[in-house]
């Protein structure tokens, strides 16, 4: 009964966040086609980036894609959560085409943070970081922001791949709820490495330009939800 009743919620919660794609989906958009054309070179790290996404998805569509790379991936991220959540973990085991972790607890953020959470784009950045805290990365900032794009390639068409199968995952926080924060927490990705591209706004301006479009999606769904019942 306990399980249904938080199934239930989790619902009504995923159907709450509907609202909010359209807003963000729009601004993605704008962000994307308001680039000035001078900041689409090849010294931009963005367009780095960029340019490693279309590399790892013309190699996606060319060769098998590396399952057991993505499965190392998903149990870390697993079990990164569990350390973040406070829990502990007693096992984790990683094999060819899946994987488990056996911790003392369990949440939606542990559940579904393989999906959103992009752990090798994370890991090439922070070992980024790392080398150019002791040595200029010089020419090699180029290679680098390369490598993260085709990270975050490699994290998106691994999710995707994942979605139509029917992960435990999923079906312990039920699946719409599921779907819906997985996509989300993705949008806000693709959002936030556009928002970053240099433009006068700044990122503050873009990001309190999100909050008003996502408030006024709101409102209109509540006044729409009014005028259906005839309140």
């Amino acid at each position: 009964m306990r399980a249904f009743l938080v199934k239930t919620i989790k619902f009504l919660v995923a159907l709450l966040l509907l609202p909010v794609f359209p807003p963000i989906g729009r601004s993605a958009w704008t962000l994307a086609t308001h680039i000035p054309r001078q900041n689409l070179f090849l010294e931009n790290p963005l367009s780095l980036a960029l340019g490693g996404l279309v590399l790892w998805g013309i190699f996606a569509m060319l060769f098998r894609l590396p399952t057991r790379l993505y499965v190392f991936a998903h149990e870390m991220t697993h079990a990164l959560f569990i350390r973040l959540c406070g829990g502990r973990v007693k096992r984790i085991s990683v094999g060819r085409e899946s994987g488990y972790v056996i911790a003392d607890r369990t949440n939606f953020l542990i559940a579904l943070a393989p999906y959103v959470f992009p752990f090798y784009a994370v890991l090439v950045g922070l070992v980024g970081l790392l080398i150019a805290f002791f040595v200029p990365l010089g020419a090699w900032t180029l290679a680098l922001w390369a490598a993260l794009g085709a990270a975050l390639g490699y994290h998106w068409t691994m999710t995707l791949k994942m979605l139509p199968t029917r992960q435990s995952d999923f079906g312990s926080q039920g699946y719409f709820f599921s779907f819906v924060v997985i996509a989300l927490g993705n949008l806000l990705w693709i959002w936030v490495i556009l928002a970053l591209w240099p433009t006068p706004a700044g990122i503050a301006g873009k990001g309190w330009r999100l909050v008003e479009a996502v408030w006024r999606a709101y409102q209109e769904t509540i006044l729409r939800t009014l005028i259906f019942f005839g309140v």
